[in-house]
This record gives structure tokens, C-alpha cells and sequence, in this order.
């Protein structure tokens, strides 16, 4: 292995195992020269990733997605755009599937970048004030740029950088993207942690993230769970009980800051929607539990796979244990995203176009697909 994808690797550990930065499959790191791109697989955890883990690609041919002329539907047109990249790999009988950012990792101009979704950025980036704060803390060479997904997020940026090199000469090394995260560039690994130290310790300094503390196990717990079981045809059932929950389970109104998701990985992981129970008679609860998973059901078509109980907590349902684990990790970062964005102006949800477009989306699928495994 060649060192700078030994150092690609080391990297992209570095910051997959640090759940502050990244949870599951989410984010993707890169490195390119001149013909080649090698970039993170699709929902592969860059926690413990390896030489395997990257697709590499000819540059050459994935300019194709900047210059081609694709359908008008959204689903189709990302379709093609996946046809596009898989065309693209070196080794394609490997089966491995670049992630759907390679398009813009591609368009920076410096060799090495790193995209994670800290859970401080999006405090900002999840936040009503996001854009203008960012322009605050990080500057002028800080690039700001609006949600989007897949081609449309690459056609966004394309445009975006093509005017920052006219205004700057140079690429920017932070690219703050709204209700997503962060992708951080540079000629060096070790750039990129120094710029990524910077951005975290000006968050550091405006917000202040209490350390949550464990609640616990209602007395009536045991027969809830028992019930979720019965009603979930199958699923792992996990459960957690501390101050984060508490500070959203208390009533309709304090769900209501986590009732939308915020980012891609939120819908990936957890889904769009999600049961708030705020009964507290046991007998009360038990029967609301069957009513919302019939109406879960018929509404969505599927399970639901996030349950939050007034003076109970939160329970995670998945294939596996794993899975449901991932489901309350993530839904836990979104919790903490949501009750800190007060810092900057207070929540900004995924619009419901953003929602409906990741829910059926094939690459979110097939990175749910993934997700089971891990």
C-alpha cells in the first residue's frame, strides 16, 4: 500500500472512532492524484476500515457527472448518476460501491478530504442561524453551502467553488454543508487535523454540552418492553433511560424538537417518523403502544424503529443488535444536536421534499441495507 493511502486509512480511524465525529457508516474520507481517486465504499464504518474499504476510480471518467445532461426525474437521474460512478471504478468485479459524494470529493482540488458530521457542527449546521454564524466564526475562506443530496448537492457545489476560486484563487479547506456536516481538505492528513481542531474548539467555546446522566429502570419497564417485543414481529428491542430523553419526553411540545429528522443520516438510520408516547398510566401506555404501531403501519408501510415514552425512555428497534444499537446512537446525536441549537437560533429540520426524497432514494436504501450489518 502506497503511503498516502496508509495514511488515507489512518486518518478516516481517527475520526470514524470517535462517535463525536461520526456514527455507523456515515461520513467518507478520500485521497487523489492526478488519475486516481480512491474513496470510502458506501456504507462502510471508516471506525475500523481498511486498504478494502476505499473504491478507486479514473478521475478521467467521473467527469463525465459534471458535464452530462441527466433525466428530469429526481430517482431516474440519480440512477443514472450511479450507473455513471460504478462505470468509473478500476476494479469493478471487487463490487464495491463508491460512496455517492466521490463526484464532490472529486471537485476539490487538494489531495486528501475528510467528511464527518461532528455532532458540534451540526449544532450550526442544523441550526436557523447556520449560514450566518459560519460566515462569523470561520471567515470569509470557510465555504457555506445550502442541504442537498447527491447530484443536486454535487451541481450546488460545483457552481459554489467555481465562484470561491474566482474570489479566492484557491480552494477552501472547510466546507460547511447545511442539516449535513462538514467536509475538511488539505495536502495533508495532518492539515486536515489541525483545521479540524480549529472548527471544534471555536465550538467548544460557544457550546457548552452537559455530560448526560444515566436514569433509572422504571418498575413497569420489563412489561413495555415485552409489549414493543410482541408488537414488533421479531425486531432486537434495546433501551436506554438518562437526562437526554427527559429533556425531550415531558410533553408533545418538547418532542416536537426532535419529531423531524434533521440530517440524511437521521433518516437513514432511524427513519422519518417516530412514536411519542406521553401517557403514564402503564394500562394507558401499553394500549397507545398497539394503537401507534397499527397507525405506523398503515401510514409508512414499514416498522417503526424509534419509540419515546414519557418517564421511560428511549427504546431502538433494528434487525440485529447492532442495528438497534446504531438506531439509538444516532437518534441520541440527534437529540443532542436538537437541544443545543438554541445557541444559534434554534432548530432547522430537513424540508419535507429533503425528507420524502432521502426516504426513497435507493442509495439510502442500499446504505440501510448496509447499516444491518455492521
Amino acid at each position: 500500500m502506497q503511503k498516502e493511502l496508509k495514511q488515507l486509512v489512518s486518518i478516516s480511524r481517527y475520526y470514524g472512532g470517535d462517535p463525536d465525529y461520526v456514527i455507523a457508516g456515515g461520513g467518507n474520507t478520500s485521497y487523489k492524484d492526478d488519475r486516481f481517486i480512491w474513496v470510502k465504499a458506501s456504507g462502510v464504518a471508516m471506525a475500523n476500515i481498511t486498504e478494502d474499504g476505499f473504491v478507486q476510480l479514473y478521475r478521467d471518467k467521473l467527469k463525465i457527472v459534471g458535464r452530462k445532461k441527466y433525466s428530469g426525474d429526481v430517482h431516474k437521474r440519480e440512477e443514472e448518476v450511479k450507473e455513471d460512478l460504478m462505470a468509473a471504478r478500476v476494479y469493478p468485479e471487487k463490487g464495491k460501491r463508491p460512496s455517492v459524494e466521490t463526484s464532490l470529493h472529486d471537485l476539490i482540488e487538494y489531495p486528501f478530504v475528510v467528511h464527518t458530521h461532528p455532532t458540534l457542527v451540526n449544532v450550526l449546521m442544523c441550526a436557523q442561524q447556520a449560514k450566518e454564524k459560519t460566515k462569523e466564526l470561520f471567515g470569509e475562506k470557510a465555504l457555506f453551502g445550502d442541504h442537498g443530496a447527491g447530484y443536486s448537492l454535487f451541481i450546488k457545489m460545483k457552481d459554489a467553488l467555481k465562484e470561491y476560486r474566482i474570489k479566492h484563487g484557491m480552494d477552501p479547506q472547510l466546507i460547511f454543508l447545511r442539516n449535513h456536516g462538514i467536509f475538511v481538505s488539505g495536502m495533508s492528513t495532518e492539515e486536515i487535523r489541525q483545521q479540524y481542531e480549529k472548527v471544534m474548539g471555536t465550538l467548544k467555546e460557544l457550546v457548552n454540552v452537559e455530560k448526560e446522566e444515566e436514569l433509572p429502570l422504571p418498575e413497569k419497564m420489563p412489561l413495555i418492553l415485552n409489549k414493543i417485543r410482541k408488537l414488533s414481529r421479531g425486531k432486537k428491542v434495546l433501551y436506554r433511560h438518562n437526562t437526554l430523553h427527559r429533556f425531550f419526553y415531558g410533553s408533545p411540545e418538547s418532542f416536537g424538537g426532535i419529531a423531524k429528522p434533521f440530517t440524511p443520516d437521521i433518516v437513514v438510520y432511524c427513519g422519518s417518523s417516530y412514536i411519542y408516547i406521553g401517557e403514564e398510566d402503564i394500562d394507558a401506555i401499553l394500549k397507545s403502544l398497539e394503537k401507534e404501531f397499527e397507525d405506523y403501519r398503515r401510514k409508512y408501510k414499514k416498522e417503526p424503529k424509534v419509540i419515546l415514552i414519557k418517564g421511560y425512555g428511549l427504546i431502538g428497534l433494528g434487525d440485529t443488535e447492532s442495528s438497534a444499537r446504531i438506531v439509538l446512537d444516532v437518534f441520541e446525536d440527534f437529540m443532542k444536536i436538537s437541544k443545543y441549537t438554541d445557541v444559534f437560533g434554534g432548530p432547522h429540520p430537513l424540508s419535507e421534499d429533503d425528507i420524502d426524497f432521502l426516504d426513497h432514494w435507493e442509495v439510502e436504501q442500499y446504505r440501510r441495507k448496509i447499516g444491518k450489518a455492521l
